[in-house]
């Protein structure tokens, strides 16, 4: 300060701005593959340990991601609900037509209901999302170190 005057490096306000702003930028792409790793990483596993009979469930687990704030894995299956968390014993009738008709034991048979016993639990997606949970965290704490490291040294290399 000389004669009542205060003196600033107007460069390195500047250069202290752009830094924040390639910050922010870095930080937002980092946390961007973060959620898609996330995702990824959820999908893959509930397709693991997803039941198959027909592949049809499996192959409707689909990821979405939003950017980094928001993602997510589901499926469009009406029957999924009843695959996660089982069912009870219910009835089984027609939709369109006056009789179902199936084979049992090399025989047609033809009904207009059938009882079904009811089926026990097979979670796939809640315990991908319980494991998804851990993974997201790690990879959105790497990615922060990785973007805070990285500005970290363009600070110390200017």
């Amino acid at each position: 300060m000389k004669d009542g005057c205060i003196e600033l490096d107007l460069l390195a306000i500047e250069s202290l701005g752009v830094a924040i702003e390639e910050y922010s930028e870095d930080l937002t792409n980092e946390l961007k593959v973060a959620m898609v790793d996330t995702v990824t990483s959820i999908e893959k596993y509930a397709k693991h340990r997803c039941p198959v009979d027909t592949g049809n469930l499996r192959a409707s687990i689909t990821p979405e991601v939003d950017g980094f704030k928001e993602g997510s894995v589901g499926t469009n299956v009406e029957y999924a609900m009843a695959v996660e968390y089982g069912s009870r014993p219910h009835d089984i009738r027609p939709r369109e037509k006056k009789a179902m008709r199936f084979e049992k034991g090399g025989h047609e048979i033809f009904a207009k209901r059938v009882k079904h016993p009811g089926s026990q639990p097979q979670p796939f997606l809640e315990p991908a999302f319980i494991i998804g949970g851990r993974i997201s965290k790690k990879n959105f704490d790497r990615a922060v170190a990785e973007t805070q490291a990285k500005a970290r040294a363009k600070l110390e290399g200017s």
